[in-house]
């Protein structure tokens, strides 16, 4: 298994990812790791922004709360599990890791403060 986050004192699961920008920059973004998102990755707008992100158009999401907003979609490059991907990602107020991004992984989870959290391929 790899290592690849870390479980905070607030209780909340936290993946780095390094995200790669259509502009040729790249940026670090320490992702929440939301078990109630269905999709691959949130990002905020100044990080889509300023990774100048290829814009695939708008879509519909439905919040935890049950509200539903048109965010902005887009397309980015990032390297987990060992492999690149080309992931679709939406706007939201913070990173966000869902579970398409998980998808063919087994997680493990060390529920205390300071705990790893590794990941492993499926086969």
């Amino acid at each position: 298994m790899t290592s690849i986050g870390r479980v905070t004192g607030d209780r909340e699961v936290v993946v780095p990812l390094l995200v790669h920008g259509q502009n040729g920059g790249d940026r670090q973004v320490d992702a929440l790791l939301d078990t109630g998102f269905n999709g691959y990755l949130a990002l905020p707008t100044h990080v889509t922004e300023s990774l100048e992100l290829h814009k695939l158009g708008r879509e519909q999401v439905t919040l935890a709360s049950g509200e539903i907003h048109l965010v902005g979609k887009y397309e980015a490059t990032l390297g987990f599990g060992g492999t690149v991907h080309s992931v679709e990602v939406v706007e939201a107020g913070e990173p966000l890791v869902g579970m398409s991004l998980l998808w063919g992984f087994e997680l493990r989870i060390q529920c205390r403060g300071g705990g790893q959290v590794a990941f492993e391929r499926l086969s």
